[in-house]
Order: C-alpha cells, then structure tokens, then sequence
C-alpha cells in the first residue's frame, strides 16, 4: 500500500518524457532536498518561489512556460556553490578547523526568456509566480511545462488564491541594512575603483538593494570597512590629504557621487559612515610631504585620535550640513568596547552635536541613548522598557546574525535553513525592531561565482549577492520574507496580531529548530488563512 501511494504522488506532481523528468520541492534546504506537495496558497499581488529540479536527457535548451491563475512569471536558473558547514566558527577557529564540504544550488542567474540549457544533467530552478491583483479568487490547478528537444514534461499542482491584496512590499516600515563593499567590486571585476565601468556596476549593486528595502547607505573614509591593506589615495572614498604644513583636507567627490547614486537608486533613509573607530585601529592619509599614503595606529582618547579625527569631523559636519545630509547621516561603530564608544559618542557630540552615531553589539543601557541606530544579536532580549525608551525617542533598532550563530541556530548562510530567513525577519518585527542588519552585501572571493570557501568565515557570511547581476536563493527568499511582513502589516489593521507575534519571540525557539519551523509554519497559516 505504501509503495502504490508513494507511486500515486510521484506521478502527480513529477512527470517524466523519453527519460525526462521535473518535480517540485519544498523550499528548505535543497541540497538535502524534500519534495512538495504542489500545493500554493497566495494573495493577489504576493509572489510564491516554487523550487523545481529538472532532470535532463540532452545538452539542448529548454523552453518553460506556465498555465494557472493569471500571474507574472520569472524564472531562475540555480548554480551550485562549494559550501562548508562551519557555523559558529570565525577567524582562527575557522582557519584552524576542518568542515564538511557540500554544493549549494545558491547563485541565481535571471532567465527573462524562460529557457535555460539543460547540459545533459540534472538542474535546479526557481520559477516565482506573482499572481495578478485582479486575479479570480479560490483554489486552482496549475501546469508548468518544460519543452526540450521537441518532447514536453510537464508538473502539476495548485495555488488557493485569498481574497486578499499584497501591498507593495516596499512600503512596509521593516528594513534592511546590508553593508556594502564597492571596492570588493572593482576588484573582483578587475576595474580601477570609481571608473565608469565600476560605477555601472554600483548602481547595478543599488537596484538588487533598493529591492529588499534597503535602508541605508554604507560609506568609509577609507577604501572599506576594515581597510586590511594599503592603496592608493584616489581610491579612498573620502580623499584625507597632510600637507606640507601639518594641515589636513578632504576631497568628497567620490563620497557625495556615491550617495547621489544610492538616492538616484531609491535608497534614501541615511547615510552610515564607518571607520572611526576600526578593528585594527588603522588610518591613512596621504602625506604631501612624502608623496606617499602613510597610516598611523591609535585608539579613542588619545591625543593622536584627537588631532586626526577633529579636524575631520568639523569638515565633514559642515560638508554634510552643505548637501542638506547631516541629519540623517550615522557614525558606525561595529562590535567594539561600548565604555570607548560611549566616550567616543560624547566628544563626537561636543564637536558636531548634530551627528548620530551607530552601534552593532550587545545591548548596554547605558549606551543606548547616544545611539541613534542601534543592531543587536538575535538572541540578545531587551528590557521592554528600554526598548519603550528607543521608540519613544525614534531611535532606530535591528537584528543581526554572524558567523557566531552555532549549528541549529537560524542565519542566512548558505548552509542554512531558508525557513530560518522568514524566521528572523519574523522575529525582528515581533521584538519590536525596525529592522535587520547584514554586515556584508558583497565582499566576494576571485572565485565566489563556483565557491563559497573562506578561511575565515562560514560560506555566505560575506555575501548574499553574485557578480553580473546575480543573486542568491537566499536573496529571493528575503525579498519573500519581506512580503509576509507586509502580509503582517496589513492583517493587523483589521485584527490583533500581538498573540502570535508574542509566540514567536519565545528564547527557545532560536535553538530548537523543530519547534522553530513549527511556530513558523502557524505563522504562514495565519497569514493565509
């Protein structure tokens, strides 16, 4: 009896032609993937990612094509990426461990065309079906077709439309704040950072941004974040010039064109400027008196610090107030001790109160007033009524995930779960969070395209997106996450959503993932219901 039923949902949901074959599965982790049972439940205006593996017989294109509730179609062809199971593990933990290795179908490549070349093998997409806001409502059957070599395969299911409109997810109040990392760019693409070419390819990196309701714009003073190595003076950012006389200047051509073209992009909540106070305690200027980019080392407090930093700060204020973007720019600090940064906060306020200042880290009372954008650890619990304190005070709050989340534990690795990225999205928005943040958009390896192998960093800590345009499974189910939020949105204006949305800020469920994806799952059925 087992074996006719397992039979009877084969032939269901897979369909086979002269040795072709098509089936859909469960979008969790597909390189241990479960099949589905093709059945979809939508809103009109909501996109649904329906994961497919198409076994092929032949090395020649093959057309798709869809029939089913009126929807716009988009199809993803999926390419593996070497992956390591490293969670929890970063920097010499990382470098000294030894990690089973595993392909991802992670890197999503655009088939605007619905075609794709079948290489004689077995191949995974993505088709996402945006049903139409005027489409008929209730529970219909839907066909997917694979046209290869004059023979057709063809898979079945259904969608349950809701009588329900998806407002445009990028109207929601939940953001993202992924740190971006130009310079990582150029260099992959081999271009000289800020050419013509590169800046084609950044405002490319603004678009895929803008989609997933990016909120800020990630500048430095230096060439990025962490500044691991010296270059030259033109590809600084912001250009810090010594004179001869002692005295320090600044060129923001760079600086203002980037922030131009975030804007141009439809990015325009603020602007975060990092490097004040950096991991290796590094900066550079360019020495006229030597013709040469120089670098001294030093920490907060120091007379050093001082005499490097105040004459900037002052420039840059008025430079700011000069562009109309003092009020929304952010001094970033990134996981340092918070009894520096809170001094740190102090004098950058006495020298130019208007700016904020922005802090990742565990949470400290005593912090969180000077700390305008403030990014904490998922499993990080905030006294509500601090947290009363930050709304009250519109100051602005979000979640991140690392490479220190353990194995079990939700992140957007390429290991990871992807009910976990709905998972956290959920959980920011339940803590009463605006939002969540990603310290790397795109610090890509020469070889992220085919490998995802850092030595010290789990496989998609770095990044969520790929070189020419191409982004990650993990992106997509983001921008689906994002949509379920302004499902949230919008079903708490006719009903009280502070239950569920409690239930699932319970601590346990970030490390029992049984229990997780249950919750989760009631969460999705409540939505749809």
């Amino acid at each position: 009896m087992k074996e006719c039923i397992k039979i009877f949902f084969f032939l269901l949901f897979s369909t086979a032609s002269f040795g072709q074959k098509a089936q859909i599965y469960k979008l969790e982790k597909l390189y241990d993937p479960q099949p589905s049972d093709g059945n979809f439940v939508s809103w009109k205006n909501d996109g649904v990612l329906i994961p497919i593996r198409y076994d092929a017989k032949s090395s020649q294109r093959v057309k798709v094509s869809y029939s089913g509730p009126d929807a716009d179609i988009q199809l993803y062809q999926l390419h593996e990426v070497l992956a390591d199971f490293s969670a929890g593990n970063c920097g010499e933990a990382k470098t000294n461990g030894t990690f089973d290795q595993v392909k991802v179908p992670d890197r999503a490549e655009k088939r605007p065309d619905l075609t794709f070349d079948a290489s004689g093998k077995s191949q995974w997409l993505i088709l996402q079906v945006k049903t139409k806001s005027n489409a008929a409502t209730g529970k219909f059957p839907f066909v997917i077709n694979f046209l290869e070599g004059g023979k057709k395969t063809e898979i079945k299911g259904s969608f349950t439309v809701k009588d329900r409109v998806l407002k445009d997810p990028l109207l929601s109040d939940f953001y993202t704040d992924f740190w971006q990392f130009p310079v990582a760019m150029a260099d992959y693409y081999k271009q000289k950072p800020w050419s013509e070419a590169h800046w084609l390819e950044i405002g490319e990196m603004f678009e895929l941004l803008c989609q997933i309701n990016q909120h800020s714009i990630t500048t430095s003073v230096f060439w990025d974040l962490y500044n691991t190595r010296v270059r030259p003076l033109e590809e600084m950012m912001i250009q810090v010039k010594k004179s001869k006389s002692g005295a320090f200047s600044y060129d923001y051509t760079v600086f203002d064109k980037y922030v131009e073209l975030a804007h141009s992009k439809g990015i325009k909540g603020q602007i975060v400027l990092h490097n004040l106070f950096p991991w290796n305690g590094f900066f550079f200027f360019y020495d006229e008196s030597t013709s040469a980019v120089q670098s001294i080392q030093t920490q907060p407090g120091t007379p050093e610090y001082q005499t490097f930093w105040k004459p900037f700060l002052i420039d840059f204020s008025a430079h700011l107030a000069k562009k109309g973007w003092k009020d929304k720019t952010v001094l970033f600090i990134d996981e340092r001790d918070p009894n520096v940064t809170m001094e740190l906060a102090k004098w950058v306020k006495n020298i130019s109160p208007g700016l904020k200042m922005g802090f990742s880290g565990d949470f400290y009372p005593f912090l969180s007033d000077w700390i305008a954008d403030y990014s904490m650890p998922m499993n990080v619990v905030v006294d509500p009524g601090e947290m009363k304190k930050r709304i009250l005070k519109s100051q602005t709050t979000s979640l991140y995930t690392s490479c220190f989340e353990k194995p079990g534990q939700p992140n957007l690795l390429l290991t990871s779960d992807y009910r976990d990225i709905y998972f956290l999205t959920h959980l920011a928005k339940s803590k009463g969070y605006n939002g969540m943040l990603r310290w790397a958009f795109n610090l890509w390896s020469s070889d992220i395209m085919n490998s995802a192998i850092y030595s010290d960093l789990p496989s998609g800590d770095a990044h969520l997106i790929y070189p020419n345009g191409q982004v990650s499974v993990r992106y997509l189910v983001l921008k689906d996450a994002i949509e379920d939020l302004s499902k949230l949105e919008t079903v708490a204006k006719v009903s009280n959503v502070s239950e569920m949305t409690n239930a699932l800020n319970r601590y346990f469920l970030i490390n029992i993932e049984a229990e997780r994806y249950q919750m989760l799952q009631a969460m999705k059925n409540y939505l749809n219901d």
